[in-house]
């Protein structure tokens, strides 16, 4: 018996990269020091995610252990003492590095793209032959 594909065999839908947070994590820190708390909003306005507070925490205690972050104590300004976040020398190495691969991916999607542009006028000229 053929099994038919239906709609939901095959989909496609909006996702960030996988691995995107470790290098956004390191492009928004590089910008500026920040809490942890501070660099959720900061990840959806990039457009990717969902990303939820505990991947952050975990993803920002894997680029510190690799010694690609430091973090120190910043003073309370209401509650409790919060952990500010900084890329050392080897992160911005890691970021470079990965921006490499960003672009080089960036560079094969826009390939893809201008096939699709042809496949688009072959159609458009199809059409208007008809």
């Amino acid at each position: 018996m053929d099994k038919q594909v239906g709609p939901t065999q095959c989909q496609f839908s909006k996702a960030p990269p996988r691995h995107f947070l470790y290098p956004a994590l390191l492009l928004l820190l590089s910008e500026e020091p920040r809490h942890g708390y501070r660099l959720v909003d900061a990840l959806l306005r990039l457009g990717f995610g969902p990303f939820d507070r505990p991947s952050v925490y975990r993803a920002l205690a894997d680029l510190e252990g690799d010694g690609l972050l430091r973090s120190w104590s910043a003073s309370p300004t209401a509650g409790s003492t919060r952990h500010v976040y900084g890329v050392t020398e080897a992160g911005a190495e890691a970021l470079a590095a990965w921006m490499t691969v960003v672009e080089e991916e960036r560079t094969s999607l826009d390939a893809v793209l201008k096939r699709y542009e042809v496949v688009l006028e072959q159609v458009a000229d199809a059409a208007e032959s008809e």
